[in-house]
């Protein structure tokens, strides 16, 4: 049993925390693309540490390491290298300082009297989360999800979150990466509709792959709250996995400057995430646009365990 295995265990709902790239940019960080939610990593290290600690005060069992946008392909599309490093020791370097940023929270904010707060390993597509086109080919998948995965172990991650997966190519690719980790993980994809990813691919060919693999739990992110149940029934004709889930508040808006606009307030969502949990979803957090608020109104989840 690894570590969320362990947390599963206890019976009860597991709360993940909420989004850190859009967190950032309502907090005035710099987001803008490729970097992303990286950039902080060279800007603004307290900010990222604020952000894990706030989720853990309100109430996370899990806080996700800010390695959404960490991979040597993002410094390179960026032309950035710390201290004349080459980009692949860059990406190891700010994985590492992402992973410690988490650590450093867990360590100032978690309670000697609770279960200790897990830090996951975050695992993105390679390319444009929203263009499933745009994925490399098989070989270029693998290589470059190793290396990525093998810098979140090496950082001494909890356990390992591979999420916003679109297409069933990249969500192979990172499979036959993440079981041979040695940690537990989730996978995470993210649909068009209740029976399709968001390549048009059937989510029934993904999850004939999934289960095949040994995931601590089957997730859905970064999709509207209202969608999430109509996925959640389709995955339990389709698996025994646990199942988790996280959702958008709104469609995110990269264009640089414009904020996302927020259309589920925290009340709302939880009355969402009340109706995931009657079906049996077992970790339910927060993506684009939710923020401690939201997970202070999730941790109201724990009262009450699983039936097993």
């Amino acid at each position: 049993m690894g570590a969320l295995n362990d947390l599963l265990d206890t019976g009860r709902t597991v709360i993940l925390d909420s989004a850190m790239g859009t967190e950032l940019m309502a907090r005035g960080s710099d987001v803008s693309l490729p970097l992303w939610s990286a950039k902080a990593l060279i800007d603004r290290p307290d900010l990222i540490r604020h952000i894990h600690i706030d989720n853990i005060d309100t109430g996370a069992d899990i806080v996700t390491a800010n390695t959404f946008r960490t991979q040597r392909r993002t410094f390179e599309k960026a032309g950035y290298q710390y201290k004349d490093m080459s980009y692949a020791d860059t990406a190891r370097h700010f994985t590492q300082d992402a992973v410690d940023l988490a650590k450093d929270a867990v360590m100032i904010a978690s309670d000697e009297d609770t279960a200790p707060v897990l830090v996951a390993g975050c695992i993105a597509p390679l390319e444009d989360s929203y263009r499933p086109d745009l994925t490399p080919d098989t070989d270029t998948l693998s290589t470059e999800h190793n290396e990525h995965i093998k810098n979140l172990v090496d950082a001494g991650c909890d356990l390992l979150l591979a999420e916003t997966l679109t297409n069933i190519r990249e969500i192979s690719a990172v499979l036959n990466q993440l079981h041979t980790s040695g940690l537990d993980y989730i996978i995470s994809f993210t649909p068009r509709n209740d029976k399709e990813l968001f390549s048009g691919e059937p989510i029934s060919e993904a999850m004939s792959i999934i289960n095949k693999f040994s995931p601590s739990a089957v997730s859905v992110n970064c999709i509207h709250p209202f969608l999430v149940e109509h996925v959640v029934n389709h995955l339990k004709q389709l698996t025994d996995l646990p199942l988790c889930a996280y959702a958008n508040i709104g469609d995110p808006n990269y264009k640089e400057g414009d904020p996302m606009r927020k259309t589920v307030s925290p009340d709302d969502y939880f009355n969402f995430a009340k109706r995931w949990k009657s079906l049996g979803v077992r970790i339910i957090g927060g993506c684009c646009g939710t923020n401690p608020m939201y997970v202070r109104k999730l941790s109201l989840l724990k009262e009450h365990k699983h039936k097993k």
